[in-house]
This record gives structure tokens, sequence and C-alpha cells, in this order.
């Protein structure tokens, strides 16, 4: 009789076993949530973005996408550069300003703005005339000597 009641305490512990998570599990649950808030926070970005520039968006969403391993962002919306977590940025404000007309620089715009320019974002992406090179159209007067 206590052979049975011993079967039974092991299928418990089994089944047991089978609905506590382990390891492997909560690394496939927070991949899985990683990946929807990800796609979250791309389409906030969309939406934030002014209309005429919405296919500007998805470009450099794409073209920060191709350097995932270099460049990506946790569900907290903080940026990490080279695997290093850059704190209190917010990816949607960092996006964003790069087609905005704002003078204000938003929290770790630097560091982003230095990896776009080393990964060669292409400048017809930025619209935000502060950030853009100011370029001198007139020829330098040839009675000055340089």
């Amino acid at each position: 009789m206590q052979e049975p009641q011993r079967e039974f305490e092991n299928s418990k512990a089994e089944d047991l076993k089978s609905v506590i998570p382990n390891d492997d599990s909560k690394e496939v649950l927070g991949f899985i949530k990683q990946e929807i808030s990800a796609e979250n926070i791309e389409q906030e970005i969309e939406e934030t973005a002014p209309k005429k520039y919405k296919t500007i968006m998805k470009e450099i969403i794409l073209f920060i996408q191709k350097h995932r391993e270099e460049i990506y962002w946790i569900p907290e919306k903080e940026l990490i550069v080279d695997g290093k977590i850059i704190r209190n940025t917010n990816v949607v404000h960092l996006i964003t300003h790069l087609v905005r007309n704002r003078k204000v620089k938003p929290f770790g715009f630097e560091s982003f703005a230095k990896f776009l320019k080393r990964k060669n974002l292409p400048s017809n992406f930025v619209k935000n005339k502060y950030l853009k090179a100011k370029t001198l159209y007139e020829k330098p007067l040839s009675w000055i000597e340089y």
C-alpha cells in the first residue's frame, strides 16, 4: 500500500518540476517579452514622428536594426551602444530628434550621434536643421591671404 503512495508522491514532484520554471524557460519568456516590447517601441517611434518623415523614420529604424549587435535598446527604452548601457536615455527621443527641429539635445545624444557617424548614417536621414553641418556656399575672397 505504501508503494502506490510513493509513486503518487513522485508523480507530483515530476508534475511540479514541469510547472516550476527553470532558468532556460525564463530566458525564453524574457526573449519573447523583449521582442514584443521592441515592436511596441518601434511603433511608438513611428507614431511620434512627424507625418512627412514617417518613411525616413522607418529607414532609420532599419539602419539601426542592421547594426543590432552593436546598438539596441532594452524594454525600458534605454540605449545600449557597444555593450554599454547609457542610463536615463529614451530611444524614442533620440531617434525623433534626428528629424525634428529641436535645439536641445536629448540625454545621451552625443554617444548616439558618434555611433551613427561611425556607421555612416546617410545624411539625407537627418532633417533637424540644428544637426546639419553648416556649408559655405561662397567662394573665398581672392584678396585675403589665408
